[in-house]
């Protein structure tokens, strides 16, 4: 489990018990996305791109105007469902939401590339092309997927803004990218840990042009995904519902000012 050590900085015992979670798909714990967004459903749909096949969850927000498109990418060895908490929200909040199952365990150069390409086909195949403006979109990433959807947006010319939600870094792939990202970029990140890498995200911060960071005082890694599962926060450490809510208010606000002319 060599790139599981390497990706979260787990001891090897903590690094396979993850990833058995992951596989396995633990039972996942009810943080709260709301009474008002609980309702919203996903549509399934199954995707093929040149970059790889996979299902890709799409929540919809209920406007018949053409909306921003929002791209969330889950963290290593997840799956879409560990995201399904702030897609339902940010469909709330006014935004076509799409959460895919990365092609690639841990392949983020393949998995950026289906970000990127994800994001061209939501925004050019009927029927999503008549719901989503295509020139307001943006990027939000946990863990790996941090890092995967900011390879992404260093090769999208239409992305508007990049949240990193604890992104970990691996070999430096997240520093070298940084420098070319164009769009507004945003870091929520944890305490440093074992489970980030001990604080990685750090080094990605230094390299992007300007970014907006801010730390959650007392959060765990896991506190950044929603739902997590038991065995992460056996891990991690447990979350709570209100640093659960500070990831998700600087979120959602970042992504509103950014995407501000269709609210």
């Amino acid at each position: 489990m060599r790139v599981s050590i390497i990706m979260f900085g787990f001891m090897p015992r903590a690094a396979m018990l993850f990833c058995m979670a992951a596989t396995w798909g633990c039972t996942t714990l009810g943080t709260g996305a709301g009474q008002s967004s609980a309702g919203i459903p996903a549509e399934t749909f199954r995707v093929h791109l040149a970059s790889g096949s996979t299902d890709v969850d799409v929540y919809w927000p209920d406007t018949a105007e053409p909306a921003p498109l929002v791209i969330i990418a889950h963290g290593f060895r997840r799956h879409r469902r560990h995201m399904s908490g702030w897609g339902r929200h940010l469909a709330h909040e006014g935004f076509v939401v799409a959460i895919p199952d990365l092609p690639t365990y841990s392949d983020h150069i393949q998995n950026g590339r289906f970000v990127y390409e994800l994001e061209a086909y939501l925004g050019t195949e009927a029927p999503w092309k008549r719901r989503i403006d295509p020139t307001r979109v943006g990027y939000l990433g946990f863990s790996a997927g941090g890092l995967a959807s900011l390879l992404a947006a260093a090769r999208s010319p239409s992305v508007v803004i990049w949240i990193g939600l604890d992104p970990v870094d691996r070999d430096g792939m997240g520093v070298k990218t940084a420098p070319v990202v164009g769009a507004k970029t945003v870091v929520l990140t944890a305490e440093p840990s074992a489970c980030n890498a001990h604080g990685n995200a750090n080094n990605i911060i230094d390299a992007l042009s300007d970014p907006e960071h801010y730390r959650i005082p007392g959060a765990v890694h896991v506190d950044a995904e929603w739902p997590t599962s038991a065995i992460a926060e056996s891990i991690c450490g447990p979350s709570t519902e209100q640093r659960r809510g500070e990831f998700r208010m600087r979120a959602t606000n970042a992504l509103r000012t950014a995407l501000s002319a269709f609210f």
